[in-house]
């Protein structure tokens, strides 16, 4: 449970209290209120959720930061390297699976399917990293940085990867497991790099000189398909780079300091929203959502109305990150 006195905001919490106060104080608890579940401790969830979209994501996190951190590319010749690596993936997996409640009717796939995205996530990811230096003299996943805006406000991130060369500096990369939007898009939020950099640049005093989010499922080189499934000619990048400014940090910055008092001064109105809600474990039993999905009932010419409850948790784009945050 989050004691106020010490809690460390993470981008995960920030962005959960920015998109629903009430779904952080739910999910992760606060002080001594008591939302059901005991002072201090998160609301009961009202079902039991099936973690199939979870399980590739830290199983592919799992293996590529034993590549890093064991320094799997230095001692291993690259034929021994990729069987050492399928044999990660299939462990994690089998540890995944064992801890994970995972409905199969909802996962959309089978085991085998599972474990094939898997590997393949893995293998595509080297060939991403080799065509764009993501290896170097310092190479570390699963980076924690943990720094203060103000002495009121600690932060942290936990960046999946920090790579630092002499001819491309130091590059922060976050990786991901989703499907692209009939647009060609993939669901993103470009903060969140962008606040891994101010965790290092309050850390270590410098900004980062490249940020940028890595594709699993379309790794460098793979040909790019229309939606029919044609290739276009185009090929993958693998990935997908991030602008930032100063400002950009500093924005961030002022953010979190916001939210922070906020938090402190327990405000935890519900700010429902179907765009968020329909990941939201306790859309069900909060009566601010469900009250607002009858009124959108009633208007069904609203843009809420018609598009509400499409896609949800288990439908639509699923994205899977590479690294955790902190509870």
């Amino acid at each position: 449970m989050p004691n106020p006195d010490t809690f460390t905001l993470y981008w995960s919490s920030l962005d959960m209290y920015e998109k629903c106060p009430q779904s952080f104080l739910w999910n992760k608890g606060w002080g001594v209120i008591d939302v059901g579940g005991g002072p201090g401790q998160k609301k009961p969830k009202p079902y039991k959720k099936s973690e199939h979209h979870a399980v590739m994501g830290t199983v592919i996190q799992a293996v590529v930061e034993r590549f890093y951190n064991d320094e799997l590319w230095n001692v291993l010749q690259p034929m021994m390297l990729r069987d050492r690596l399928l044999e990660l993936a299939d462990e994690y997996l089998r540890l995944e699976l064992a801890k994970r409640f995972v409905d199969w009717r909802l996962a959309g796939m089978t085991r085998e399917e599972m474990a094939k995205t898997v590997r393949d996530g893995i293998l595509g990811y080297m060939r991403t990293m080799k065509a764009h230096r993501l290896l170097g003299p310092y190479a570390k996943a699963e980076l924690d940085m943990v720094a203060y805006v103000n002495k009121w406000t600690p932060i942290g991130g936990r960046a999946d990867l920090v790579v630092r060369r002499d001819d491309t500096g130091t590059t922060i990369v976050d990786g991901k497991n989703g499907r692209r939007y009939k647009d060609g898009k993939i669901q993103v939020d470009p903060d969140q790099l962008r606040w891994y950099a101010l965790c290092f640049w309050l850390s270590y005093h410098q900004m980062p000189d490249r940020l940028g989010f890595v594709y699993y499922r379309y790794p460098s080189g793979d040909p790019i398909l229309d939606a029919d499934g044609k290739d276009t000619g185009a090929k993958e990048p693998g990935v997908e780079w991030i602008p930032y400014t100063r400002d950009d940090l500093k924005g961030l910055a002022q953010r979190a300091v916001d939210a922070r008092k906020a938090m402190n001064k327990e405000r935890f109105q519900a700010t429902p929203d179907w765009r968020a809600c329909r990941y939201c474990d306790y859309e069900s039993v909060c009566p601010e959502r469900q009250s607002q999905k009858a009124d959108n009932r009633r208007s069904p010419k609203s843009v809420e109305g018609l598009l509400d409850g499409i896609g949800g948790a288990d439908g639509g784009i699923v994205e899977f990150t590479m690294g955790s945050e902190k509870p």
